[in-house]
């Protein structure tokens, strides 16, 4: 009866729109004055998914897209990360690039850019 119980009540919450968190997993994108580097990501169709940039050895003051997504598209928040989101519908590969700008720990320019391939589920 119980188990019954807990069924009909799913079966409510699903027809009210109430829908499972959305996926979005980034490991942490490890970044170096003046070089590239490699990201991943996966998210699910349609749904944002956000880079959050941590602390960088210098002050950065900008924040470039270098390469839009094709199946999506990426914006940046500010200095704090860029977020990502695919077409609605949309499961496959993707990919973008982002810039960080600013400068170094010596106070030389420094440009951080990282190529983000993307998982959509």
């Amino acid at each position: 009866m119980i188990t019954r119980v807990a069924g009909l009540a799913c079966l409510f919450l699903l027809a009210l729109g109430v829908e499972a968190s959305a996926r979005c997993s980034v490991p942490r994108i490890r970044t170096f004055d003046n070089q590239a580097s490699n990201g991943y990501m996966t998210a699910d169709s349609g749904k944002p998914c956000r880079i959050r940039f941590h602390s960088s050895s210098g002050p950065m003051d900008r924040v470039d897209i270098v390469q839009r997504p094709t199946n999506g598209t990426v914006q940046t928040d500010g200095l704090m990360g860029v977020t990502y989101r695919s077409h609605a519908g949309y499961a496959g590969s993707d990919s973008f690039t982002y810039a960080r700008k600013g400068m170094s720990k010596a106070g030389t320019s420094s440009t951080r850019t990282v190529h983000v391939s993307v998982t959509v589920k």
